[in-house]
């Protein structure tokens, strides 16, 4: 499994660098927990912008060669953070698990996602914050889709489980909500979602 981890990691190195090029790209691993077992020399890509405006990108790098789909993850912040290594692995080994980390799926984090946030969920969803091209690539024949990790709350976690994940991205859209704001409120206020 190294060899076939290490061919994605370059195809998706080369993928990575010519959305990004002359942008520092470091790539860290998060030491703690069962990721060696199922993705050894697994690692998270962190992409710092060369804009202030723009966010940093952690992306998983290797995560699509175990699972049910082909996925890689992008997880986007207003700053580096630190525990965004952590998050990332853990939905690289959520989806190793065989659990299903398609479009719609929520996890729940156990902490809130940033320092100042209270959205402790996230929510897999189409990559849409970058211009077509960038949420997947080819790997020989295989074609592998990179997710986006939107951070969401408990009750937006029960509103998708409930309605769905287009449901959820609709209000999003008609409140006009910065995703990547860790001190936004919840689309649904306080309301409790059951």
């Amino acid at each position: 499994m190294e060899s076939l981890i290490g061919s994605r990691q370059s195809v998706l190195d080369r993928h990575l660098r010519r959305f990004w090029p002359g942008t520092q790209h470091v790539d860290g691993r998060w030491n703690a927990g069962p990721i060696d077992e199922v993705l050894p020399d697994f690692r998270v890509r962190c992409i710092e912008p060369t804009d202030p405006s723009e966010p940093w990108v952690y992306v998983s790098m290797g995560a699509s060669i175990v699972g049910e789909g082909a996925h890689e993850f992008a997880l986007l912040s207003p700053y580096a953070f630190q525990r965004h290594l952590e998050t990332v692995t853990m939905v690289a080994h959520w989806q190793a698990a065989g659990r299903n980390a398609d479009v719609g799926s929520v996890l729940a984090l156990g902490w809130p996602w940033m320092e100042g946030s209270e959205a402790d969920h996230l929510v897999v969803a189409p990559l849409h914050a970058y211009p077509s091209g960038y949420d997947s690539f080819l790997d020989g024949n295989q074609e592998v889709d990179t997710l986006w990790l939107i951070p969401i709350y408990a009750n937006e976690a029960a509103y998708v489980r409930r309605r769905g994940f287009e449901a959820l991205e609709d209000r999003f859209e008609r409140a006009d909500v910065n995703l990547l704001d860790p001190r936004r409120g919840s689309v649904l206020g306080t309301a409790v979602v059951s």
